[in-house]
């Protein structure tokens, strides 16, 4: 063959340095052209300067604001703990139901009822708080007391309403939805008579309100429970946590407590009707007897027997419930769990929030990172814009998502 016949035969190797990329000696490849290079970066950080101070400064003022209008608060704690109690009786010989325990046999009885694990739930719960806000406090930035109901449903200040819709505008939003979402109120208990208690809507709102302020933690392995109650003032976190834990002791003696009490209150009530029938009959004897003192006939003598006879037998029914009634007193007492007050709620010293060196950094972070990330996509939309390719898809992304009397205003 000739010399042009090879060079028709196949394409020559290309001429080194020609710009094509060349393989790695180590094995590792061409190097990729989208790679992003530290230099590449510092260079977009080094253009958008500005863009990152601004934002930076502007959530660093937004940040100090912030910390500056929030109101103060205080956080009030107090711990109680539950004695454990015995409710069953002794085995023969003195042997207590609860020794047998240990050996793993357990034969009821003891320490039933409410465990401290639910201690917090009853705290919690609707009946506690309406309790609660139906007590009367002093509050800081009010003239005289007033219960909790009446505070939350005061009319608002002309700066508390700008505040309201500017820099607290989500937690406005958030309650005007869970109050439009929650319909009627739902009921907080019974009344005297076991029908549903229902809070009006002050009261509800009330409820709402507190129960933001109120948290609990429980130590499983002592039972010993920490009440956290959170208000504008220390006197008023204080006071509001005396409240709670005076209404939640009486919650858990009524829980605890409400069979026997329901047993009680028949045993009285069948023990007052036994007492005015034995008055009755007695009564009726001694007409009896006082119209005839010397009943000669067997129909007069067998009258009085009967009434003698009724009058024995609401005796004996008088004696057994007033015997019932008082082992049913003492088993309400012997019933009655004892929450024992370890520490009691006092006025704290320093307050709770705002963090205000913690709101400004955090901020100043949430800036910094929103400046960064706007530089970088500036620095996208630019080189899109460059680029034919990538100019079409930013062009079909702004159709799709942004308005044409916009687009074609800004264009």
């Amino acid at each position: 063959m000739s010399t042009a016949d090879n060079q028709t035969d196949g394409p020559a190797d290309p001429p080194p340095g020609n710009g094509a990329p060349q393989a790695d000696p180590q094995g590792y490849g061409a190097p990729r052209e989208d790679e992003v290079s530290l230099l590449d970066i510092l260079l977009v950080l080094a253009r958008h300067k500005t863009l990152i101070v601004r934002t930076v400064l502007v959530f660093t003022l937004l940040g100090v604001t912030y910390a500056l209008l929030a109101p103060e608060q205080f956080t009030s704690e107090a711990r109680v703990v539950r004695e454990a109690q015995s409710e069953g009786g002794d085995l023969p010989g003195g042997i207590s139901s609860g020794a047998l325990s240990g050996f793993g046999i357990n034969l009821g009885g003891s320490a039933s009822g409410l465990t401290p694990a639910a201690f917090p739930d009853v705290l919690q719960s609707r009946e506690v708080r309406l309790a609660v806000v139906r007590d009367t406090f002093r509050f800081p930035n009010a003239e005289r007391p007033m219960t909790y109901v009446d505070y939350v449903n005061r009319p608002a200040g002309s700066l508390r309403v700008v505040l309201d819709y500017t820099i607290f505008l989500p937690w406005t939003l958030k309650g005007m939805l869970g109050r439009a979402i929650s319909g009627s109120p739902a009921p907080a208990g019974t009344t005297d008579t076991g029908a549903p208690l229902i809070p009006s809507e002050e009261e509800d709102k009330a409820l709402e309100s507190i129960s933001s302020k109120i948290s609990a933690s429980v130590d499983e392995e002592t039972g010993l429970m920490t009440i956290s109650v959170t208000a504008g003032g220390p006197k008023l976190a204080s006071e509001l946590a005396k409240s709670f834990l005076d209404h939640f002791t009486t919650r858990v003696r009524e829980i605890r407590t409400e069979k026997v009490r329901e047993r009680l209150e028949f045993v009285e009530r069948r023990f007052t009707e036994a007492e005015q029938e034995l008055e009755q009959a007695e009564d009726r004897l001694a007409q009896f007897l006082e119209r005839n003192q010397n009943p000669t006939t067997a129909t007069l003598q067998f009258r009085r027997d009967r009434l003698q006879r009724q009058v024995s037998f609401k005796e004996q029914l008088y004696g057994e419930l007033q015997s019932q009634l008082t082992q049913t007193r003492l088993d309400l007492q012997r019933r009655q769990p004892v929450v024992t007050v370890v520490e009691k709620p006092v006025p704290p010293m320093e307050r709770s929030a705002p963090q205000r060196t913690k709101l400004v950094l955090i901020f100043l972070i949430v800036g910094g990172v929103l400046g960064i990330g706007g530089a970088f996509f500036r620095s996208y939309v630019k080189n899109s814009e460059e680029d034919s390719e990538e100019r079409e898809k930013l062009e079909e992304v702004q159709r799709h998502f942004i308005p044409e009397k916009w687009r074609t205003t800004t264009h």
